[in-house]
């Protein structure tokens, strides 16, 4: 064989073997990544989970106000500690639901869901959050409503990013919940979640449903949360069958809509 040629296959094959040895590196570094990262938002899990939990179940007690001894205003202020304590908890669990999805390990409970309750529920649970910043929120349901095949506790979750999101971008006018079904057969064709608020530019109308990325940026952002409540609520409805859009018009208001599975 020439030298030159041996030569040749000589370094191909160390960088082969280089090359082959970094890429095994790289596995075990990402491996040990991931490991760490798992074991970080299980850790994150538990040690944030407690005390807001305490913290929403107290505020719970003190509302209830049952000494008698609470001012209307003390009770409004419990209110908004509640809530707050609230949506740091859903930020903590939509962390969890991301990393379960980017792992594949989804798990979805399929089952006849009374989807006008859980609407019904959630404009409940955000009513004083819509008060306190002086918006009416509107609900609108069909009075019969055949179940639909869904994870009810997801389902919850979408609704509940939708709303919030609606009500967080918003600083005046209204938020308007709506249920939509079929004439004939009055099953569940599409829920709406419209707004009057700062709107989506026509180019960042699929960016807001990338994770941790928000239709405001910058540093004068005003608007808080992690970017992580639309990308989930798409995630979650496409793993149940839904398709989940948007329309926007920039200081005008954007429009939601979920399309429940046919």
């Amino acid at each position: 064989m020439d030298l030159s040629l041996e030569l040749a296959l000589s370094r191909a094959e160390s960088a082969r073997r280089e090359a082959m040895r970094a890429m095994h590196q790289a596995l075990v570094e990402a491996e040990t990544t991931r490991r760490t990262r798992e074991e970080f938002l299980a850790r994150m899990s538990h040690e944030l989970r407690t005390p807001l939990n305490a913290v929403i179940g107290f505020s719970r007690v003190l509302e209830n106000n049952k000494a008698g001894n609470q001012r209307p205003e003390d009770i409004k202020l419990l209110e908004r500690v509640r809530a707050g304590g609230e949506q740091l908890l859903r930020m903590v669990e939509d962390v969890l639901e991301q990393s379960r999805i980017e792992r594949g390990q989804l798990e979805l409970a399929l089952q006849e869901t009374d989807v006008g309750e859980i609407v019904r529920r959630v404009v409940k649970e955000y009513r004083s959050m819509a008060a306190i910043k002086g918006l009416q929120l509107q609900l609108e349901l069909p009075t019969e409503l055949p179940p639909v095949q869904l994870d009810a506790r997801r389902f919850e979750q979408v609704v509940q990013h939708l709303v919030d999101n609606a009500i967080k971008f918003t600083s005046d006018g209204m938020v308007k919940v709506t249920l939509a079904s079929d004439a004939a057969t009055h099953r569940p064709m599409r829920l709406i979640v419209k707004d009057t608020g700062i709107g989506i530019p026509p180019d960042q109308l699929e960016e807001v449903f990338e994770p941790f990325a928000q239709g405001e940026t910058g540093h004068d952002r005003s608007y808080d949360g992690a970017g992580l409540g639309l990308p989930l609520a798409r995630r979650l409805c496409e793993a149940m069958g839904c398709r989940l859009k948007v329309e926007s018009q920039v200081r005008v208001g954007s429009r939601f809509v979920i399309h429940f599975p046919r």
